[in-house]
């Protein structure tokens, strides 16, 4: 425990860690407020904006609050009316509120594609005609209607948080233990009473902590931030009901897909995926900086080891030679993680066979497997995008055994990852 807190306060203590934090904390803040000073609502012919704003819608859908009815769509047009007119600037009906747009997209003839390409709202069509009727007579699910916005910011924040926290995790755990062999005290190190054993544990621990700990702090401040401004309404609503990017609900598979699911069930599913996504990231960044003899090249090593899988996936189709090799990268790196297991073998020519088998043997698994599962997704890039729900969701109606599977596999690459350089960084003290 003395060493882990020695580790731990080493590696916070460190001024590019402090004001890493400090930026991206003002950052995330900065995000988050876009949201509140960027709401409009237009109530009785009073414009709000800002966090009056969103008080003001919260304040309205609470008397309509509950499962809808064509009764209830009926009073808000009534009420409110349709929102009129268009912002070229921000391709959005002015004259809105959270209320009449919800009923325009969903329940009316009044479309917005974009500011040449628009009709307001004339007339209202009985929920039971509508998509989002459909769905919820198809599904047996209660079509409900709620504030339910501020999700879809706790997503979008918690998605930037993430992107800035893999950033800083990277920066923070590349010296853990590059430092040392930059330096040359490595030597020294290992000649102390504990530093063969317990020292790389601890730091191990300590930098496992550090990516743990930054995905908690995004995740409450998140949390919190979303509960002050917007609340939590809205998790027995439809996925695609709240989040902005799907306007429509998919009546694939009979409506019975990730666009109806409940908005806690992708929740649910997001928060672990980040979770993942950031730990992978820390055990990655542990793993580089045991191989790598600078903080510069462990941190090259591990933004490579997450960039290019994506820029691959940029370069493809679907079915596309690109697509193959970016879902088979992601298995490259555990056969060379597991090559410091080699080692120990005398024999130069056994050592080059086992090393070429550890190697080549997930790729040929990858390779056989690459229409069945998708090992990309394991990676913390692709587990911290939000629009991954709608693709899994895909994958998992036609085999169900895939978002669990993918989990696990992401699971095993952070438990890879961390045994290997510890295994590794033990080895460079026998060699």
């Amino acid at each position: 425990m003395r060493l882990y807190k020695m580790e731990l306060y080493k590696i916070c203590s460190k001024k590019l860690f402090i004001f890493s934090v400090l930026a991206s904390l003002a950052i995330l803040l900065l995000f988050f407020w876009s949201f509140v000073i960027g709401a409009e609502s237009t109530v009785n012919g009073v414009t709000y904006t800002g966090y009056q704003a969103v008080q003001m819608d919260r304040e309205i859908t609470q008397e309509f609050k509950g499962a809808l009815t064509d009764q209830k769509v009926a009073q808000i047009i009534e009420k409110y009316g349709f929102p009129y007119g268009v912002s070229e600037d921000y391709n959005v009906f002015l004259y809105r509120n959270y209320l009449n747009n919800f009923v325009m997209h969903g329940f009316s003839d009044g479309y917005y594609h974009d500011w040449e390409d628009y009709h307001v709202g004339t007339c209202t069509y009985p929920i039971a005609g509508t998509d989002l009727g459909k769905a919820g007579a198809a599904t047996g699910k209660t079509l409900l209607l709620e504030y339910s916005y501020g999700w879809q910011v706790f997503t979008e924040v918690l998605q930037i948080g993430c992107v800035l926290g893999m950033a800083l995790i990277v920066l923070t755990l590349a010296p853990v233990f590059s430092e040392e062999s930059y330096i040359n005290t490595r030597q020294i190190l290992f000649t102390t009473k504990e530093g063969k054993t317990g020292d790389v544990i601890a730091r191990i621990a300590a930098g496992m902590t550090i990516a743990i700990g930054v995905y908690a702090v995004v995740v409450i401040l998140d949390f919190v931030l979303v509960w002050g401004v917007f609340g939590l309404d809205g998790l027995n609503c439809f996925y695609s009901q709240v989040m902005d990017e799907i306007k429509w609900i998919s009546d694939w598979n009979n409506y019975h897909n990730a666009s109806t699911d409940y908005m806690r069930d992708f929740i649910g599913y997001y928060v672990f995926a980040c979770f993942l996504g950031m730990t992978e990231t820390g055990a990655a960044s542990l793993y580089f900086s045991a191989h790598c003899k600078s903080s510069f090249q462990s941190v090259i090593a591990t933004a490579m080891s997450l960039l290019v899988p994506l820029l691959l996936f940029m370069l493809s189709d679907i079915r596309g030679v690109f697509f193959y090799m970016c879902n088979m990268f992601v298995l490259i790196l555990p056969g060379i993680a597991l090559m410091c297991f080699v080692s120990g073998i005398a024999n130069k020519v056994f050592s080059f066979i086992v090393k070429t088998v550890c190697c080549m043997f997930p790729v040929v698994v990858g390779y056989l497997l690459r229409r069945r599962f998708m090992f990309y997704t394991a990676l913390p890039v692709w587990l911290i995008m939000r629009n991954m729900y709608s693709n899994m969701g895909i994958w998992r109606s036609l085999y169900p055994w895939m978002q669990p599977a993918v989990f696990c596999f992401a699971a095993a690459l952070s438990v890879i990852f961390i045994v290997c350089s510890w295994k590794k960084y033990r080895f460079l003290y026998s060699s």
